[in-house]
């Protein structure tokens, strides 16, 4: 059974454009994703699944340069491009991280996928309902689930947010934070003033 991490990353974000090469630390936000999503215990492979186009050429240096595959696919049709990875890496079973959120605890990831398992589960979170930091998001799936989500999805979001179907329609496991709700904690990257959070938190708390 081989398990994967798919991020998917993107030059083009509306509010704020190239953020995922943004610098961070000792590299760019992009890249402490990387990092922390391979550290993941369990994970056989990480992929960072980009759209076509020159624009976003930039972005397979970097995912290569930490030693994660790069898949490429349709840009709007972020689903399909998410299915395509997971059938090239010949996925069994998936986990969905983003490239905004640099700050991804690796521990609470292998949490969430620990407990899909002992559960032999559809599909697994840890924000429904959401306790962690907002920035801490991952799901896990199995290849089967994501195959139904692309014959049986219809809504714009479906397409878009990826699992936007399976959280309307599957059984859910969830991994509840055991500190209490610390989702007021917003260490995700949507605009400049999240970068600016960003960096102060990564040098202030993370480093320490």
């Amino acid at each position: 059974m081989k398990t994967v991490v798919i991020i998917q990353a993107r030059m083009t974000s509306s509010r704020l454009p190239g953020k995922v090469i943004l610098p961070l630390g000792q590299g760019t936000v992009l890249a402490e994703v990387l990092k922390r999503s391979k550290a993941i215990q369990g994970i056989d492979e990480v992929c960072c699944a980009i759209p076509i186009g020159e624009i976003h050429d930039v972005l397979v240096p970097e995912i290569e340069k930490y030693g994660c595959t790069v898949y490429r696919g349709s840009e709007t049709n972020v689903l399909e491009r998410y299915y395509e990875a997971a059938k090239f890496l010949n996925a069994d079973v998936i986990m969905r991280i983003t490239s905004d959120c640099p700050l991804i605890n690796s521990e609470v990831c292998a949490d969430v996928l620990s407990l899909h398992m002992k559960n032999n589960a559809q599909y697994t979170c840890n924000n429904m309902p959401p306790s962690w930091p907002h920035g801490y998001d991952c799901e896990v799936f199995g290849i089967k689930e994501l195959e139904d989500a692309m014959q049986y999805s219809t809504l714009p979001d479906d397409f878009e947010h990826v699992t936007e179907w399976m959280r309307r329609s599957l059984v859910v496991h969830n991994l509840q934070n055991p500190n209490g709700n610390e989702r007021h904690l917003r260490i995700t990257l949507d605009t400049p003033e999240d970068y600016e959070f960003i960096k102060n938190y990564y040098e202030t708390v993370e480093k320490n």
